[in-house]
């Protein structure tokens, strides 16, 4: 902190001013009438104002009394200061280890754990995509979404928000009741049909030696993806992930929301990175999906904005995020700060300044 900062001058020119317009008080007292008082008849001059010294050595010491009491305020106002930070990060590592805590908690059947996790329920989520996109399009449900919408297809934010829905909650009778609750209910028996064809998938995947595959669509082109599960597939991770996403949500809310004036943006972004260290990629692969559902939407809030602002996806793989919509044109290549959303992009620049050195030699 600034000890003689712009408040300290709005108070010193104010104070140093009052003390110049003092020095001038004997020559109007021994120069002028004040009240039919003639302060030349009071004796000498020197001793009306008590010396000539007098009033120097009190306003130097005026002076200097301020400039320690100035001191002195900057310095508690500095302590306050601290004191705020070092509860901040206080209840911030706690919160970051909470983080830690929830990751190494997450298991999935018996021996799927951690951040290996991540993984796998990246993988269902494509693969809930990929069928879901596919089952919605074919002949026998196109009458049904003609007769509901109009058109021969969902808008491609309803097929991913059905698959993302499916992918927390699962399928069965109280999840498909959470599901139609947050889209349009509506939808009923197309995801009834839905249900039915994923525990047609279920059935083979317990037969074909626990993987699914399907012919793939993704921005790189066609292709063929497989889903090999130790687990089960479809049957929702809302206990394992909902108090994951909404603590790390809490956690970078918790950082946005210190006073600029204690932690600025340079701070916060830094502490922001901290959070964004603990995440593997994968994890921040399911950051983003989750952001563009339903179920994410405040981490795109205007208010808000927390994975521009903070670059929450910087080490997101991009090829790995090849179904639904492109990460390059959901968020810039560089936010409002100037900070760089996806290394990713670093990565391409250093490969082809490495490309062009190698051209030229």
């Amino acid at each position: 902190m600034d000890t003689f900062d712009k408040k300290f001058w709005w108070i010193f020119i104010p104070f140093l001013l009052l003390i110049i317009l003092i020095l001038f008080f004997p020559a109007w007292f021994t120069n002028h009438s004040w009240f039919d008082l003639d302060f030349t008849k009071t004796g000498q001059v020197g001793d009306t104002i008590g010396g000539i010294m007098g009033p120097f050595i009190a306003i130097a010491a005026a002076i200097l009394t301020f400039f320690a009491f100035w001191v002195q305020y900057k310095a508690n106002e500095q302590q306050k200061i601290d004191l705020q930070i070092e509860r901040f990060e206080s209840k911030f590592y706690n919160m970051v280890e909470i983080l830690r805590q929830n990751v190494s908690e997450i298991i999935i059947g018996k021996s799927l754990q951690s951040r290996k996790a991540f993984i796998s329920m990246f993988n269902e989520l494509k693969f809930l995509y990929l069928t879901t996109d596919k089952f919605l399009k074919s002949p026998s449900q196109k009458a049904i979404i003609k007769n509901l919408t109009g058109n021969d297809t969902l808008s491609e934010e309803d097929t991913f928000n059905i698959s993302y829905l499916i992918f927390f909650f699962g399928i069965g009778q109280n999840s498909t009741k959470l599901i139609l609750s947050l889209v349009n209910g509506r939808y009923e028996g197309l995801l009834l049909n839905l249900e039915t064809h994923l525990q047609e998938h279920q059935g083979l995947w317990k037969t074909n030696k626990r993987q699914l595959s399907i012919e793939e669509k993704t921005h790189e082109g066609d292709g063929h993806f497989v889903l090999k599960t130790t687990y089960k597939p479809f049957n929702g991770h809302m206990s394992r992930l909902s108090h994951y996403v909404r603590h790390l949500f809490q956690l970078v809310k918790f950082i946005n929301d210190q006073p600029d004036h204690i932690i600025n943006y340079e701070a916060k972004y830094n502490y922001a990175a901290t959070v964004r260290a603990q995440l593997s990629a994968h994890e921040q692969l399911l950051l983003y999906y989750n952001a563009l559902s339903v179920l994410g939407k405040p981490w795109f809030d205007k208010d808000k904005d927390f994975l521009k602002k903070y670059c929450m996806v910087k080490s997101l793989p991009i090829p790995l995020a090849d179904f639904y919509k492109k990460p390059f044109d959901e968020l810039p290549k560089v936010n409002e700060f100037g900070k760089t959303m996806f290394e990713w992009t670093e990565i391409y620049d250093r490969m082809n300044v490495s490309e062009v050195k190698a051209k030229t030699s």
